[in-house]
């Protein structure tokens, strides 16, 4: 499978020398960008291995380790090496996932502790309640109380890539009009703010755009406000959209 995650692996040993918080910021920047394989069960699936077609109907059984305090975590390999090193002699049908997919399955799932990174390599451990915090500290609705002081002004080092990936995201959601990217230096605190206009809810849309943003963040806050409130009108002055819809 065509995946590289040299980048994670370093920056994980230099975390494990250092333990500074900047190593742990970058091991988070990489683990949210990486991709994963992901060790399963799959109904149907061809003997031997080979190549399987997944639908909604299909039936996915994950390969669950139990820790021996009684937690139960998915695999997340970084490599087949690694595969191989918790698996010699069986042929292991695998999918490939990503952070958000991991946290989704396992917030999701009561019986499910969070999930674990190459357990016979790093055996880093990512319990759910750091995954929620994961989330929680990356991404979120804005909220600007009136009179609160804010500055907002464009990005020096421009976010290419996430904005690109937000492109695509609204041109597939398809009610979004525009949207505007800026810098925002709230309370001393930096983030991108991302002010959307949309027919309809914008704020249904921030779970998606949120999952398909954090792998291109690089440890930067986002928060996503709608254009449609008084702050959002004044934040806009003398900005041009990044997005405006075909």
């Amino acid at each position: 499978m065509d995946i590289n995650n040299k980048e994670l692996i370093n920056s994980i040993n230099v975390m494990k020398e250092e333990k500074t918080l900047e190593a742990q910021n970058k091991v988070i920047t990489e683990v949210l960008k990486a991709k994963f394989m992901c060790p399963v069960i799959l109904e149907s699936a061809p003997k031997g291995g080979g190549r399987i077609d997944i639908n909604k109907d299909t039936k996915i059984q994950f390969s669950i380790i139990k820790t021996t305090d009684g937690k139960n975590y998915l695999i997340a390999f970084t490599s087949d090496e690694e595969v191989h090193k918790w698996q010699k002699n069986k042929i292991q049908q695998s999918l490939i996932y990503t952070f958000e997919d991991y946290a989704m399955i396992a917030t999701n799932n009561e019986t499910l502790d969070g999930f674990i990174i190459d357990p016979k390599g790093c055996n880093l451990v990512f319990t759910k309640e750091m995954i929620k915090e994961i989330k929680a500290s990356i991404t979120r609705e804005s909220v600007v109380e009136k009179d609160t002081q804010v500055e907002l002004g464009i990005p020096k080092n421009y976010p290419t890539e996430l904005v690109e990936k937000l492109k695509d995201v609204f041109a597939n959601i398809g009610t979004i009009k525009k949207a505007y990217l800026q810098l925002m230096v709230k309370d001393e605190a930096m983030s991108y703010l991302v002010l959307i206009d949309a027919d309809g809810n914008e704020k249904e849309h921030f779970n998606t755009i949120a999952s398909a943003a954090i792998p291109f963040l690089n440890g930067m806050p986002l928060n996503l406000a709608p254009l449609n409130t008084e702050f959002g009108q004044k934040a806009i002055e003398n900005f041009e959209p990044f997005y405006v819809k075909e």
